[in-house]
């Protein structure tokens, strides 16, 4: 496959045909093809398993495909990886942080193997500590931090990198709800400023709340591409309710999802929950209307629960 070249097309990264099978019977990945744009934050979204880390890793040179190629700022992965590596950072999703490794010592020292200067290493590596809440910490031992600021200071790390693409696997696992939206709000800065950001996640809030589009994965296969809108625009009703299981009439609805022992039913107009809502209430029966959620069309497009 020959190599896309170095012109400014808006693409930050093109995956063609990439598949990667494990032990010639284990199908990670199945023929797939995707393209992120330069300034996006692109969110690769699935089930445990699905194939999402196999793929970062792919686009990251970690992992040779099996067949196919990925292109990232014109540079192949299988034919140039040295030339891709210059242009990318990544948090795996099992990155370990070293017990006596201080937040200031993976941002700084980070900023000075990919070739700064040190006034300038000093520098980003201080915007990128304060960014995820860690400069007050940048002096402390990994093991006297726990699991969530360790994560941020390696988050930190990376993005202490300055490079044109961004890849975190499942970057906000093990952080609570500040941490998370610190990051969110972190990743979306650095988009704005022309950075291009790849995450996994099987969050269907973080999903939502971060991307400007995100792709679904299932079973090694490309399911879907788009942004959030056009995704739940896949579900055929707009609204929802949440009821007790019980006090469903399923004969009067075309589709209703049991969890546990409530219902989640499926409507097709704002109007139509608020007269169920009421129902509910006048029977003195806790209910909750609101519009389709990703999580709804993430279920109904990959057909089975989130692992």
């Amino acid at each position: 496959m020959e190599a896309l070249g170095k012109e400014d097309n808006g693409s930050a990264i093109v995956a063609k045909e990439v598949s990667k099978t494990y032990d010639k019977k284990v199908e990670a990945l199945k023929s797939v093809n995707m393209e992120m744009r330069k300034g996006e934050v692109f969110t690769i979204l699935g089930p445990n398993g699905a194939g999402k880390t196999t793929f970062l890793r792919i686009l990251c040179t970690q992992l040779m495909p099996t067949s196919g190629d990925a292109f990232i700022l014109g540079d192949s992965v299988v034919n140039n990886p040295k030339a891709v590596r210059h242009n990318i950072a990544m948090v795996p999703q099992d990155a370990m942080a070293y017990s006596n490794f201080t937040p200031w010592d993976y941002a700084y020292t980070f900023c000075l193997l990919r070739g700064m200067d040190k006034p300038t290493a000093k520098r980003k590596a201080e915007e990128a500590l304060r960014a995820m809440l860690m400069w007050d910490h940048r002096k402390r031992p990994s093991q006297t931090m726990s699991g969530g600021e360790k994560r941020r200071s390696l988050i930190a790390a990376t993005i202490a990198s300055d490079a044109p693409v961004l890849m975190l696997d499942e970057p906000t696992s093990g952080l609570d709800a500040i941490g998370r939206r610190n990051v969110w709000s972190t990743l979306r800065e650095r988009a704005a400023q022309g950075k291009t950001i790849i995450l996994t996640t099987h969050m269907m809030d973080e999903a939502e709340m971060v991307s400007d589009r995100l792709a679904i994965i299932n079973k090694g296969e490309l399911v879907t591409v788009g942004t959030t809108n056009d995704i739940k625009k896949m579900v055929p009703f707009k609204y929802r309710v949440i009821a007790p299981e019980e006090a469903i009439d399923r004969s009067r609805y075309s589709e209703v999802t049991t969890i546990g022992d409530r219902a989640v039913v499926y409507l097709e107009s704002d109007q139509e929950a608020l007269e169920m809502v009421g129902e509910m209430l006048k029977k003195g029966l806790h209910a909750e209307a609101s519009p389709v959620t990703l999580e709804d069309a993430f279920v109904r497009l990959v057909g089975e629960d989130i692992g």
